[in-house]
């Protein structure tokens, strides 16, 4: 397995790890915390695929679909229409999930910004992109 390879596989089981970390989070009922941890989840899957590219892949922010689209643009597949989505659905909380935040002239805290029903989409959305890094990287051969 080669250097990139390697930095797949790793990024995966963060992104495994994040999503056990938003379903603790939302046995909690700390919805902002899930959040951030689901939007970390999508982005190491993201990132895991890239790198099974072996495309380097770092800090990409609000530019990891740009990213993304970049390295599959050979071997575009329908399911990627869906990982930009979320990507770009994951964009709105990214900063919204940790910190407060102005919205309308009024000062909003993560929690009164991000409910259980936010929490609940945003979990279909990373399990849907975990699903299809998965698919991709055990076609690779490196899961």
């Amino acid at each position: 397995m080669v250097f990139y390879e390697k930095f797949a596989r790793k990024y995966f089981e963060e992104a495994e790890k994040d999503l056990k970390r938003a379903l603790r989070s939302i046995e909690f009922e700390d919805y902002s915390e899930s959040v951030f941890h689901l939007q970390q989840c999508v982005e190491k899957a993201v990132k895991a695929m890239i790198e099974a590219k072996r495309k380097y892949v770092y800090n990409h922010g609000p530019m990891l679909g740009t990213a993304f689209s970049d390295a599959f643009s050979d071997e575009w597949r329908d399911e990627f229409d869906m990982v930009l989505d979320v990507i770009g659905w994951f964009t709105e909380y990214y900063t919204r999930s940790r910190y407060p935040f102005l919205l309308r002239g009024e000062v909003v805290s993560p929690d009164e910004f991000i409910d259980k029903e936010v929490a609940e989409e945003a979990l279909k959305r990373a399990r849907g992109v975990l699903d299809v890094a998965r698919r991709y990287l055990e076609e690779k051969g490196i899961l």
